[in-house]
């Protein structure tokens, strides 16, 4: 074991301040250290300063066999002298900026460095600092020539009916979904009496609540709470709450009234369209939804009309009615058009033409084979023609006197009105954006909330019910002249959104008459004056400039990005 020395003496403690104290002593000493070693690199490189020595970077060997680069006259050697002592400037942080300007100027006086070898070796610092200038002025070239993405200025019409809208948008709505008295009041009256309460001298209150609150209304016919009137067709469930009352069906008295006042409401619905006092309309029925529109809407100088879905049988009916439509959509396949062409031209000729049979009779062929061919002929034919329905293709146009042949077959059609299912009973739905014959005013659920998406809150709005065409445009106007950005998603019904398809297949149709005259097109706009729309939404009905769309985002800068 060793044993201690008795004389040695255990250090003395030393308190938190002398070891701080120390610390700050060794801090101010290395920089001390340091600030002298660089300020003697620099000031004077060739002699060795005393005090602690700096750590010396060995230089690397010279090779022997590199060639020598000519120097031709003195202002080479200056430019490489200058750019030298540009490089030891330049390492000194305090004056970088101004170095490093000075540096860019004395470059581009350099001349250029000839030789006479193919490959001519030049000075790395030349190399390398040209290089980098070279690299740089490519990649800020680069970087102009790339072109800022722009959206639309203005929102553009898409014929889809929408069931949902939810607004998000960071910054606080002006509006809620709660509501004064005054605001209800001067918002029932501007959307009952068409008003422009923005534009145009009156006594109504012009709060963003109110003006907001004005856009969540709608007219309808029939109007049954407790029945989804929107959401038709023969494969909608039965709620819970609508399975346990009595069905329309079962009592004949309230079916035929129904279907009696039905009749005065579409009858009104359709002569407003004819006048130009309603822009269009909506029939929900169970099998198909079809959309009247007036004249000079949608880029059309007529009154139109559209049905989808449609099934052979139901283009056979209208073709038995002598309802002359197209079928815009499918006149891009054109072997499908040919096949829907040649159909039509059977069906007029039947009766009329019998030289095939007697062509066939006079060959020796019985009447019996005869029949047998015609009808695998007629079978072909029709199987071509179900392979559309229910689809895009199958959309219908009627246009003019065939738009009022459409309308009294469907006052006269029995089969628009289901006898089974939860719409047994129940004619079909009408929605319009202004007030007519039998009409209810159906205003729209508000919610309003706050929702986290990644981390990050928001502030939403959501408007439930049946959101017609200008109340989305009129929506998105009104948020985009209050809110800086703002994103909007929507819930579609499914059978309008070829309505969109149609109108944009017309709008490549305009767009290829050049000798079309534009004061048709602003006469027509003037005959709807009168309509119940805006003057700024109107003009955009009356184009054919469509596009359909699922969400918005907006930003005050870059305007509208639709997808």
């Amino acid at each position: 074991m060793l044993e201690l020395d008795s004389g040695c003496t255990p250090p003395k403690w030393k308190r938190p301040e002398d070891v701080m104290k120390m610390h700050r002593m060794k801090m101010k000493k290395r920089a001390l250290q340091a600030r002298f070693v660089k300020s003697m690199d620099v000031n004077i490189p060739g002699e060795v300063p005393t005090g602690r020595l700096p750590i010396l970077q060995r230089s690397p060997a010279k090779n022997p066999f590199r060639r020598k680069t000519p120097v031709k006259n003195k202002k080479q050697v200056d430019a490489r002298d200058t750019l030298k002592r540009a490089r030891v400037e330049y390492d000194d942080d305090n004056a970088c900026s101004s170095n490093l300007s000075k540096l860019i100027r004395d470059c581009e006086s350099i001349p250029s460095v000839t030789s006479y070898s193919q490959y001519p070796v030049l000075d790395e610092s030349v190399i390398s600092f040209v290089d980098v200038l070279r690299t740089v002025n490519a990649v800020s070239v680069v970087e102009n020539d790339v072109e800022e993405i722009k959206g639309e200025g203005q929102l553009p019409i898409d014929w889809t009916l929408r069931t949902k809208v939810r607004f998000l948008s960071p910054n606080p709505f002006p509006w809620s979904q709660k509501i004064k008295t005054c605001e209800e009041a001067s918002a029932t009256t501007g959307f009952v009496r068409c008003l422009d309460t923005e534009n145009i001298e009156n006594s109504l209150d012009t709060s963003p609540n109110s003006q907001f609150h004005q856009c969540c209304m709608a007219w309808q016919h029939p109007s049954l709470p407790w029945v989804d009137l929107i959401h038709r067709g023969p494969r909608v469930a039965i709620k819970d709450s609508a399975s346990t009352v009595p069905p329309i069906n079962a009592n004949q008295f309230f079916r035929e009234s129904l279907f009696t006042h039905w009749i005065d409401s579409f009858r009104s619905l359709f002569q407003l369209v004819r006048a130009n006092q309603c822009p269009y309309f909506y029939v929900l029925a169970n099998a198909f939804t079809c959309t009247f529109r007036a004249s000079s809407i949608g880029g059309y100088e007529e009154v139109n009309a559209m049905i989808y879905p449609t099934t052979q049988g139901l283009r056979d009916v209208l073709k038995r009615e002598d309802i002359e439509f197209i079928m815009p959509l499918l006149e891009e396949d054109d072997h499908s058009n040919e096949i829907f062409a040649k159909k039509t031209l059977e069906d007029a000729k039947i009766g009329e033409d019998e030289e095939p049979e007697r062509w066939l009779e006079t060959m020796g062929a019985e009447k019996s084979e005869i029949k047998r061919l015609q009808s695998s002929q007629n079978e072909l034919v029709s199987s071509r023609q179900r392979k559309i329905d229910s689809t895009k293709e199958s959309l219908v146009v009627v246009t003019g006197v065939e738009a009022q042949a459409l309308f009294n077959w469907l006052i006269n059609c029995r089969s628009t009105v289901s006898n089974t299912g939860p719409h047994a009973g129940i004619p079909p739905t009408l929605l319009a954006p202004v007030a007519f014959t039998g009409a209810t005013l159906t205003p729209l659920k508000v919610r309003q909330s706050t929702v986290k998406v990644d981390g990050q809150s928001y502030n939403s709005i959501e408007v439930k019910g049946p959101v017609l065409p200008d109340a989305v445009y009129n929506f998105c106007d009104l948020l985009s002249r209050s809110l800086k950005k703002f994103t909007a998603t929507f819930a579609n019904l499914e059978s309008t959104k070829p309505f969109t398809l149609a109108s944009e297949s017309k709008k490549e149709y305009c767009n290829s008459q050049k000798s079309e005259d534009k004061a048709i097109h602003l006469f027509g706009q003037q005959n709807l004056s009168d309509c119940g729309l805006r003057d700024s939404v109107l003009k955009k009905f009356c184009s054919a400039t469509t596009k359909a769309f699922d969400s918005v985002k907006y930003t005050k800068d870059d305007g509208y990005f639709i997808s």
